[in-house]
């Protein structure tokens, strides 16, 4: 048997200069994976990760530095720990996993399970068939899962070995007063449906394209772009994706932040992505911009508004000597609701050395005019200057230490700390 696995013990301690917060946090994580040699097909693993609340504050509702996580027990929460069996490359079989997973062909699902997929040939046509079915995975609340399922299903054509379709529906068997979804009483059945092509383009680029049905009618357009120009030392990504409805509640088996997003606007995302070498693999330049565009501009809300984004950012390694690393970037975003105007600028650097296998450290700074208050009060700007540091060492005999310090100055000082000692096989 080929055995590895990485444990560690994490202490995490945040405090506000204010003394109106005060949050300490214990973490137990363990990743171990078993293989059979001769067999070449087999894995199990073990993973997890346990955070005890040392606090055990009983009135965490009312704690400034509480956090989405600790919405899911004061005392104790986090991912429990867990193993799956996986099998793969063993006759037809492509691959075949049991356990809790995150399924991820073109449509994302989060279950306790299995996962199933088999390859074979038609016509010169590669074929992956493929099925998964479980209960769906809730981190925030016990819900009775007696009448809870989740199936999806579909296929993967790999045409002319270059070009791959994929076909998939997924249905949830959902109950309302358990999974939050629609908020009426009766049992609602949730279908998603996906067609998807990826393609190379060219010699070194590739194109993309999905389009998604909600419940049988249009829910998303999907599409990325990414090529490689090696005569000018230049990569160029760019995506468009088109929502056509508004999800005012979905099922929190697939989304779990949706009720605390609030309803997700129909909208246009388009993104365009530069990089470019200016010093052979040394000096980096990268630039880019994101648009946001609502299609009808009512009803914005903090999480659902149009806006647009750009960034610019050198970035140096190895010089002026090797494992040495530099960069530097500069924000600035612009809200273009019908009703509100404003500006965001942010920006800060980051410094670093790694001897590889022995340690390495980071410090960095960067300047924020909103990281705290902007969803709660758009009209103040609250100027935040954070200054970090990280340090990873690692012995002769597997062990190693990371360690790492935040400091968040604005009308107080917030400090965040953290410490692991960790052990890998």
């Amino acid at each position: 048997l080929s055995i590895s696995s990485n444990a560690q013990l994490r202490y995490d301690r945040v405090y506000l200069s204010d003394d109106e917060g005060n949050d300490n946090k214990f973490h137990q994580i363990l990743d171990l994976t078993v293989t059979e040699k001769e067999w070449n097909y087999f894995r199990f693993s073990l993973s997890g990760d346990m955070v005890e609340d040392v606090d055990c504050k009983r009135n965490d509702e009312d704690d400034r530095l509480r956090n989405i996580n600790d919405t899911w027990n004061y005392t104790s929460h986090g991912y429990l720990y867990i193993c799956q069996v996986e099998m793969f490359n063993y006759g037809i079989l492509n691959y075949a996993r049991l356990g809790r997973q995150y399924v991820n062909h073109e449509l994302t699902s989060h279950i306790d399970g299995l996962n199933l997929s088999i390859s074979t040939e038609l016509y010169d046509i590669k074929i992956e068939p493929f099925v998964y079915g479980g209960l769906p995975v809730h981190l925030y609340e016990y819900p009775d899962y007696s009448e809870i399922m989740e199936i999806g299903g579909g296929t993967h054509l790999f045409i002319y070995k270059t070009t791959k379709i994929t076909f998939e529906h997924l249905y949830i068997q959902d109950i309302p007063e358990i999974a939050g979804t629609y908020g009426d009483d009766e049992k609602r059945d949730y279908q998603e449906t996906v067609i998807a092509a990826r393609r190379p383009l060219f010699n070194n680029g590739y194109g993309y394209a999905s389009f998604k049905l909600l419940d049988f009618c249009p829910k998303q357009i999907n599409t990325m772009f990414s090529f490689t120009f090696e005569g000018l030392s230049l990569d160029v990504d760019a995506s468009y994706l088109y929502q056509f409805n508004e999800i005012d509640k979905m099922s929190r088996t697939t989304s779990s932040y949706t009720d605390l997003s609030g309803k997700i606007l129909p909208h246009h995302f388009i993104t365009l992505d530069f990089m470019k070498a200016l010093y052979k693999d040394h000096l980096y330049l990268s630039l880019g911009t994101e648009w946001r565009l609502l299609s009808i501009n009512e009803d914005e809300t903090e999480f659902n508004h149009s806006y647009n984004h750009e960034y610019l950012a050198i970035i140096l390694d190895n010089l002026p000597m090797k494992g040495v690393h530099l960069s530097i970037q500069a924000d600035y975003w612009r809200t273009m609701d019908s009703h509100n105007q404003n500006t965001v600028i942010s920006g800060g650097g980051e410094a670093g050395y790694e001897k590889s296998g022995v340690y390495g450290v980071q410090i960095g700074s960067y300047y924020s005019q909103y990281k705290y208050d902007y969803f709660i009060n758009k009209d103040e700007i609250t100027d935040v200057y954070t200054i970090y540091s990280r340090l990873n060492y690692y012995f002769k005999n597997d062990l190693y230490i990371k360690a790492s310090y935040e400091l968040d100055i604005y009308d107080i000082y917030e400090h965040q700390f953290s410490i692991t000692i960790g052990h890998q096989i």
